[in-house]
C-alpha cells in the first residue's frame, strides 16, 4: 500500500504544487569549507525582509508545506529569526541548514521555541580534521557546543556529514558521536561543482566504489518516488526540480534547485506564482521524463544510478544526456552486488 506521504509527493508533482522550497537567505559565510559550491561569499543579499515575508505568504497560498532556510550561513542575517518565526506562524515545517558556529544560548532558545528542525554540517569527530575542512581553527569546539545546546533543549537536530577525501573517517565517527549526543546523523557523498561551474570541489569526491560502500543503494530524495514495482515511472517527471521543488537564491533568482543552472525569473521583478506558473524554463523541466533522456531512457541502470539533471548539465554539458558520475555509481553498485557485499 502506498504511503500517504508518497501520495502527497506524487500529487504535488502531478499538479505542479511547490511542496518543497529552499530559500538561500545569504551567500555570506563564516566558514570556507573546501567542498562548498558557493563561488562568491561576498555577493550582496538581494531580498529584503519584507520581500521574503511576501514570498512566504505567497507560498502558503500555493500549497508549500516544507521550507528550508539556508545560505551561505543563514544566521549571518540579522532577520533570520523573524523570517523563521513568520514561516512557522504560516504553518510551514521549517528546516534550518546551518554550520552551527553562531548558535549561542539565545539562538538555541529561539530554535527550541519555534520547533525548528536544525541540520548542522558536521565534518568529523576529530577536531583537526573538522577544522581542516572548514578552514577555521576552533570550529569543531564551537559547532559541537552548539549541538549540545540544542540537544539539551530537545530541538530536532540532524548532523549532515558530507564525506570527501578529506574526512573519510566521518562516515563512521560522526554517526557514533551523534548517537552519544542523542541526535540524528545523515552521511552523504554527493559533492557538486560550484554554482559558477568551477569544478574544483569535484577533486574531493570519493571514488564511486568507496561512495557506494558508505550507504545503502538508493537515489537522492529530490527524485520522485518509484512505482510499486520499485521502478521509475517512464511517463512521470524524473526529478522534483521545477516540478514540486524550487530554490530561491540570495539574489532573488528562482531556480529549479540549488545546483541546477538557469533561473526561471527573479523575485525582485515578478511574483513567485508568475515565475512558477509561467516560466518556459520550468515548463521544460516538467516535460523531462525518463523517456526524454537521450541514451539513458533505454538503460537498465536508470532505476538506481542516481542520475541528476544538474550534474549531467554542469559536468557533462547536456541536460538530457548521460552523467558520467551516475554511470560510475551504477557500475559500482553492480560490482558490489556481484561480490555479494
Amino acid at each position: 500500500m502506498t504511503s500517504p506521504f508518497v501520495n502527497l509527493v506524487r500529487r504535488a508533482a502531478r499538479e505542479h504544487i511547490p511542496l518543497d522550497v529552499a530559500i538561500e537567505l545569504t551567500n555570506h559565510c563564516n566558514f570556507r569549507c573546501a567542498h562548498c559550491y558557493i563561488p562568491d561569499f561576498e555577493a550582496r543579499d538581494g531580498l529584503s525582509t519584507e520581500r521574503i515575508f511576501a514570498l512566504l505568504d505567497e507560498l502558503a497560498g500555493m500549497g508549500t508545506l516544507f521550507l528550508a532556510l539556508t545560505g551561505g550561513e543563514p544566521l549571518l542575517r540579522n532577520d533570520w529569526a523573524e523570517i523563521a518565526r513568520r514561516a512557522r506562524e504560516l504553518g510551514f515545517q521549517v528546516m534550518l541548514l546551518t554550520n552551527g558556529a553562531l548558535i549561542g544560548e539565545a539562538e538555541a532558545d529561539i530554535m527550541a521555541a519555534l520547533s525548528l528542525h536544525v541540520e548542522i554540517s558536521f565534518h568529523s569527530a576529530d577536531p583537526a580534521t573538522f577544522d581542516r575542512v572548514t578552514g577555521v581553527n576552533g570550529s569543531f569546539e564551537r559547532v559541537l557546543a552548539a549541538v549540545e545546546r540544542l540537544a539539551r533543549r530537545n530541538v530536532s537536530v540532524e548532523l549532515t556529514v558530507p564525506v570527501t577525501t578529506l574526512n573519510r573517517d566521518a562516515a563512521r565517527s560522526v554517526p557514533e558521536l551523534a548517537h552519544r549526543l542523542g541526535v540524528e546523523a545523515k552521511v552523504y557523498t554527493s559533492i557538486f561543482a560550484k554554482k559558477d561551474g568551477n569544478r574544483e570541489p569535484l577533486q574531493l569526491r570519493l571514488p564511486a566504489d568507496e561512495a557506494v560502500a558508505l550507504h545503502e543503494i538508493g537515489r537522492s530524495t529530490c527524485l520522485l518516488p518509484e512505482n510499486e514495482a520499485g521502478r521509475i515511472d517512464p511517463d512521470e517527471p524524473l526529478c522534483a526540480a521545477g516540478v514540486r521543488y524550487a530554490a530561491i537564491s540570495a539574489s532573488g533568482e528562482v531556480r529549479g534547485c540549488t545546483i541546477l543552472p538557469g533561473a526561471a525569473g527573479n523575485l525582485n521583478e515578478q511574483s513567485f506564482r508568475e515565475i512558477w506558473e509561467g516560466s518556459p524554463w520550468f515548463q521544460r523541466l516538467r516535460s523531462i521524463t525518463p523517456q526524454s533522456l537521450k541514451k539513458c531512457s533505454t538503460c537498465t541502470k536508470l532505476d538506481y544510478c542516481g542520475r541528476c539533471h544538474a550534474v549531467a548539465l554542469v559536468e557533462d554539458g547536456d541536460l538530457l544526456g548521460p552523467s558520467k558520475s551516475a554511470c560510475d555509481f551504477a557500475e559500482a553498485i553492480e560490482r558490489r552486488h556481484l561480490r555479494g557485499a
